[in-house]
């Protein structure tokens, strides 16, 4: 009875790797779909914008099939029992989404530093926008969600429970964002800790809504914010931007290191006052479920 068991456990324990690794796979799988699919109308002439939709729309699209075939072939779930529901947010994570930013982004512009805005064409600036909004903010936040806080959160919560399903998917998320590009092992590891709590941020979320999407709609208004073509505010300009606000201090603290501001000490605190939010909810929401 024992070895039936241990072996039972290690079965769930390679089901909740395999769906952990699977659907990051897939994830990039579905992002380079409709990014090739995305690139073609630029091919007969189209504005990169026409591409940057049609990206967004397929990205989330193909994502969210291949998701639910992994669930019901690996985790024997569907959609909804991760926590991919129909779309209901709380007012309290809608002012949540854009509070935050704006906190940050006050807070840095506080900063001494000067705007270096490069000269855009309108058609740059159309595709920097819909690229900004649609691709980098909703599609791949609402993906990256459904991956992360969706499948592999549900993934190790069968098997390990909650502590676990919080805490490894939020450092995998932030271990993925070094493919962004090469990292010095300070800015590598300031990128962790930032994305481990930022993670940790979504995962309470979650939780505490019962989906998905609330998260979602706060990772996609950040990326508008703070990951796209629209604003940057680091230690130097970028040509790929429509405004730049470059910090005087080099400190990596301030501006994040080699990743950028999502990595810096303000966007960390602003991360752990709405994890506090969260877990306060959290707290209530469990209160209340004991007293029914």
């Amino acid at each position: 009875m024992d070895n039936t068991e241990i072996t039972t456990s290690e079965v769930a324990a390679w089901r909740a790797a395999v769906c952990a690794v699977l659907a990051i796979v897939l994830m990039i799988i579905a992002q380079l779909a409709a990014f090739f699919i995305g690139s073609l109308p630029a091919a007969i002439g189209l504005p990169q914008a026409v591409g940057n939709v049609i990206s967004a729309i397929l990205y989330p699209l193909l994502a969210l099939i291949a998701l639910k075939l992994l669930c019901g072939a690996i985790l024997g779930v569907k959609l909804a029992d991760c926590r991919i529901t129909g779309y209901k947010i709380k007012p309290v994570w809608t002012a949540a989404a854009f509070i935050m930013p704006i906190i940050v982004v006050g807070g840095l512009l506080m900063t001494a530093g000067h705007w270096e805005n490069p000269a855009l064409e309108g058609m740059q600036i159309s595709a920097l926008v819909t690229q900004s909004v649609f691709l980098v903010g909703l599609a791949v936040g609402t993906v990256e969600e459904a991956v992360f806080r969706g499948v592999i959160m549900k993934a190790l919560e069968m098997r390990w429970g909650k502590g676990v399903a919080v805490i490894v998917p939020s450092v995998l998320f932030a271990a993925a964002h070094v493919l962004n590009g090469k990292l010095s092992l300070a800015s590598f590891i300031q990128l962790l800790a930032a994305g481990s709590v930022v993670g940790i941020l979504f995962s309470l979320v979650t939780y505490e809504s019962g989906s998905i999407w609330p998260a979602a709609l706060m990772h996609s208004v950040w990326n508008i914010f703070m990951a796209s073509g629209i604003l940057s505010i680091s230690g130097e300009a970028t040509e790929n931007c429509i405004f730049n606000y470059v910090l005087e201090t080099k400190s990596p603290l301030i501006t994040g290191g080699e990743f950028g501001a999502e990595a810096s000490v303000v966007s960390i605190g602003a991360y752990l006052i709405f994890i506090a939010l969260a877990a306060v909810l959290l707290k209530k929401k469990s209160e209340g479920s004991e007293k029914i």
